[in-house]
């Protein structure tokens, strides 16, 4: 009774909040009324009409339900591309988009035909140069110069994005309904230099056929081939359904305009560098020099190219997102580096071993990183934490997607992608934090220096970013991130936001600055080996470089609702034990990464620092890995894990439960993967990664074992003389990638009851009860009302997809007789035939695990295609044409989200109605709910035109 009484309390509160903002609504412009024309914005986001400082709350309170409404996105004019009205000739690009190669078609946008054509993902030089780099060859004398398209490792700033391009004369037209507080942002630039300026003009066509110029823009040539940012105030027309135009023209400079100094952009120097750059790989056989004739003749002015990057209608309202995300990545990055990762313990059972662990162990330098041993105070630390990759491009898959690189089908041992297995990755929907935070109405941008994050390039993988600067240098690199991502910070104060920061500095080579050279004690304290100390003062370097990024949120008042997390792709090999030359492309074993794979090579740190959600000064020692990573945000941001991720959250350890059995802890390399159980880690070898050359000689092993108790240095190798424990932990590593369970691990818990398939089970007179021992799992309830007189229904419910598939299915009726349904394939089908009856709103109550699971359905009403305004979802019965077809993505199954059933009269309503409970509130779904708030907020909507039983619905009475 407690339950249905404070589900009650909720609904006359969520009522009344929900009638406020529909009032609200309908004054803003909801009735469409005539608006005079907004004024445009200068650069930049528009400042918010709340302080975010002056809302900020006490340290660790979290964001609360009364906190200042933020911008969340709304539309992205790149998606809408599919229904846009187009007017202009995109041959007149073809030249300038065929000499840019920076550029592919976004990976994750879903576009084809004609709208396709118009749409790029695309890279703009920030740079003012660019430079070739040159790596020695092993033809002695020969230097390697690598093709750019193939390597991306040219010198330089690149700042790509998804863009609309827009030829001189063109019109791009969108019907967008604008949200409360609407504007819209997006970077303008052209592919090309220009002799004229290009104007950017952007109009509003309201519901009265009134044209409004809301910008109009200049673009001079000097500030022609880069991104230049623009927002456009469009809250005078929210409410509306408007025609929202996007043209460029051109217009010969005016005389201020032509004394404006540009930027050098001159060529890529012919002559390569004789210096080797931060790089993963070696020379292949065959690469030759990328010819640069294209971009030497984009700088020739000519007609603009014109972009519009990343345009998107945002909504100022109370975002589904209940924090932002910053996420740090120091390349690189052992957790023996930051002092505030030891412990004095284990540190001296370690120097106690025979044989010692050399530089396997890095010694405790206090005062070396105080920026991030400061924040971990602040947050939970992982302390024994594992990348999934043993080199940047797995180890950034892996904590991004939530699994490894293996398991999305991109090979860990080749440096160049075959496109095919790219071409799949794209086309699975693959389970890439940055896309499914997108889905949640955040902006997603990278601030980088990683070659691998970029798709046009064959070394790289789109990873879902609508925004990806990529800053290639020796040494500026960490200041060209920092400016970046520091101003992107600052601007998107008032929006809720992934961004994604990943410095490189602890990679060789090592040229750290002198001052921070003297951070790192001279031995015994410190290192005695001359590189692992220029490398921890790398690492000093970007801990400097992280307090400037968490003093842009603390000066922005984001720190209490942003979730930040530091982290490293991979380790780093220092020790001296494992010196020597690889047979895989000859490269060095010591001071690199990629062709090694021990535990020094795969151990990182994991800070987590999620204000109000996760402990301050937490502490976990259970083995973990990075592929934990994607599942804890989801589940600290309120979201259901994606069931493609393997990974498993980490917020029960990090809030000090413990777990029946230790994680598995595999790491993939080049030609190797490595399998840590118990304290024995065996390390497996493939091709020629199998040999490596110390000195003269040649050693070849297919596989290693070691103690790390014993040995945890790596320095004995087990292998030889304990053949039946390596058979055993092969096993063990085959099951895990098989993702098979072991001999002798506990069982996996069995389903509970309410969750196993129901074949054609009996009528049941009453919904579904969720039953105690499963309160977690969401509960979908489908209803079916006909008006008060009988209406076909007939069609097919689907659990699953060709990618997902469920563990358990339940579906039970509700109100039906048997011969109304079928329930086929272990429930992943349920056939519907049946007559709706005037005096009851029968349908299913559907349980699925795991939740993400998509439940779509093909529905038919009186042999026709279900029509989409007979399709009402949530606590009011709201209008959802967007779920005629089921729940198949995270934005459905968001729309329907309740507490409670709305009010059904069978004798007056009439369509589907459709309910997804949250979490432990199953209890409280009841149908035809009598609560009194919730009825008065049914017929005010009813009234008003938005809900079930309204006028105007096709079929209603």
């Amino acid at each position: 009774m407690k339950r249905l009484v404070a589900a009650s309390g909720r609904a006359v509160a969520t009522a009344a909040a929900l009638a406020a903002g529909l009032v609200a609504w309908r004054s803003g412009g909801g009735a469409e009324r005539n608006t005079p024309p907004p004024k445009a914005e200068g650069a930049g986001p528009s400042a918010s009409s709340a302080s975010s400082a002056s809302s900020a709350k006490a340290p660790g309170a979290g964001p609360s339900a009364a906190s200042p409404p933020a911008f969340e996105v709304s539309t992205r004019l790149v998606e809408a591309m599919k229904d846009a009205r187009i007017e202009g000739n995109l041959a007149a690009a073809g030249r300038a988009l065929s000499l840019h190669w920076r550029k592919m078609k976004p990976a994750f946008v879903p576009l084809s035909g004609e709208a396709a054509r118009w749409v790029t993902s695309i890279a703009l030089r920030t740079s003012a140069t660019e430079t070739q780099w040159a790596m020695p060859s092993s033809k002695p004398g020969k230097q390697w110069a690598p093709d750019a398209r193939v390597w991306n490792m040219n010198e330089g700033s690149f700042d790509q994005r998804e863009a609309l391009v827009s030829p001189p004369e063109t019109t791009l037209s969108f019907r967008v309904a604008i949200p409360q507080g609407g504007r819209l942002g997006f970077a303008e630039g052209t592919v090309n230099a220009t002799r004229d300026t290009t104007v950017f003009v952007v109009r509003v066509v309201d519901t009265k056929g009134e044209a409004h110029e809301v910008l109009r823009d200049r673009l001079p040539p000097a500030r022609a081939r880069m991104w230049t940012e623009r927002t456009v105030d469009l809250s005078a027309f929210a409410g509306q359904s408007v025609d929202l135009r996007l043209s460029t023209e051109t217009s010969p400079p005016t005389a201020e305009e032509a004394k404006l100094p540009g930027r050098l952009l001159g060529p890529t120097p012919k002559k390569p560098k004789p210096e080797a750059p931060k790089a993963e790989g070696a020379k292949p056989e065959g690469a030759k020099p990328d010819a640069e004739a294209g971009e030497d003749a984009l700088a020739v002015p000519s007609p603009p190219v014109a972009l519009w990057a990343n345009p998107t209608v945002f909504a100022r309202t109370q975002p589904r997102l209940p924090y932002s995300v910053l996420w740090i990545v120091v390349d690189a990055l052992r957790p023996d580096v930051l002092a505030s990762f030891h412990d004095d313990a284990e540190d001296a059972a370690k120097k106690a071993a025979d044989p010692g662990p050399l530089e396997a162990l890095l010694p405790k330098v206090p005062g070396l990183m105080p920026v991030l041993d400061d924040l971990t105070t602040k947050g939970v630390r992982f302390t024994h934490a594992y990348s999934g990759g043993a080199w940047t491009r797995p180890g950034t898959l892996a904590m991004l997607a939530g699994a490894r690189s293996s398991e999305l089908g991109i090979d860990t041992m080749s440096w160049v992608l075959q496109t095919p297995d790219v071409a799949r990755l794209y086309a699975s929907e693959p389970p890439l934090l940055p896309l499914l935070l997108r889905q949640r109405g955040a902006v997603s941008a990278a601030f980088v220096n990683n070659y691998f994050m970029v798709g046009y390039a064959r070394v790289g993988v789109e990873m879902g970013f609508e925004r990806a600067a990529d800053h290639r240098f020796r040494t500026r690199d960490t200041l060209e991130i920092t400016q970046g991502a520091t101003r992107f910070l600052r601007e998107a104060k008032d929006t809720r936001f992934f961004a994604f920061v990943n410095y490189n500095s602890p990679h060789e080579p090592y040229e750290p600055p002198k001052e921070l050279e003297k951070r790192v004690p001279p031995p015994p304290v410190g290192p005695s080996d001359a590189i692992t100390r220029l490398y921890m003062a790398e690492a000093a370097k970007d801990d400097e470089a992280i307090g400037v990024l968490l003093r842009a949120l603390e000066e922005t008042g984001q720190r209490d609702r942003t979730i930040i997390v530091v982290t490293a792709d991979h380790g780093e090999t220092l020790s001296k034990a494992h010196s020597g030359t690889s047979g895989l492309d000859k490269m060095p074993v010591r001071y690199h990464h990629a062709v090694s794979n021990y535990e020094e090579t795969t151990r990182i740190p994991i800070l987590v620092v999620a204000p109000g959600l996760l402990p301050a000064g937490g502490v976990v020692k259970e083995r973990v890995r990075n592929v934990d990573l994607a599942p804890t945000l989801l589940e600290l941001l309120g979201l259901e894990p994606n069931p493609k991720m393997t990974g498993a959250s980490l917020v029960g350890l990090a809030r000090g439960q413990k777990e029946p059995e230790e994680r598995v802890v595999v790491s993939e390399g080049r030609g190797t993967r490595g399998i840590l159980y118990g304290h024995h880690r065996l390390l497996v070898r493939e091709g020629l990664a199998k040999t490596t050359y110390v000195g003269d000689k040649a050693v070849t092993v297919n596989e290693e074992l070691y103690d790390l108790e014993a040995d945890p240095g790596e320095r004995h190798d087990l292998a030889p003389t304990s053949p039946a424990l390596v058979a055993e932990m092969r096993a063990r590593l085959a099951a895990a990638l098989a993702r098979a369970p072991v001999a002798g691990a506990p069982a996996p818990s069995p389903p509970p009851a309410a969750a196993q398939p129901v074949a054609n089970a009996p009528a049941s007179p009453a919904p579904a009860k969720v039953p105690p021992e499963a309160p977690a799992l969401p509960v979908v309830h489908l209803r079916f009302a006909s008006g008060g007189k009988p209406r076909r229904v007939s069609g097919v419910l689907a659990i699953g997809d060709g990618r997902t598939k469920a563990k358990s299915v339940e579906v039970v009726p509700v109100d039906l007789g048997r011969e109304a349904f079928k329930v086929l394939d272990g429930g992943a089908r349920v056939e519907i035939s049946l007559t709706t009856s005037p005096e009851a709103a029968g349908g299913f109550d559907i349980i699925v695990d795991p939740p993400a699971v998509p439940v779509t359905w093909d529905l038919y009403l009186d042999e026709r295609p279900w029509p989409e305004d007979l399709v009402f979802a949530g606590p009011y019965g709201l209008i959802a044409p967007a779920l005629r077809k089921g729940l198949p993505t995270d934005e459905a199954r968001m729309a329907a989200q309740a507490s409670l059933l709305p009010p059904i009269d069978p004798r007056r309503d009439a369509g589907l109605f459709v309910v997804r409970e949250r979490r432990g509130e199953a209890a409280a779904v009841k149908d035809g709910a009598d609560d009194e708030g919730a009825e008065e907020m049914a017929r005010l909507l009813r009234e008003w035109g938005y809900a079930h039983g309204s006028r105007g619905a096709s079929g209603a009475p």
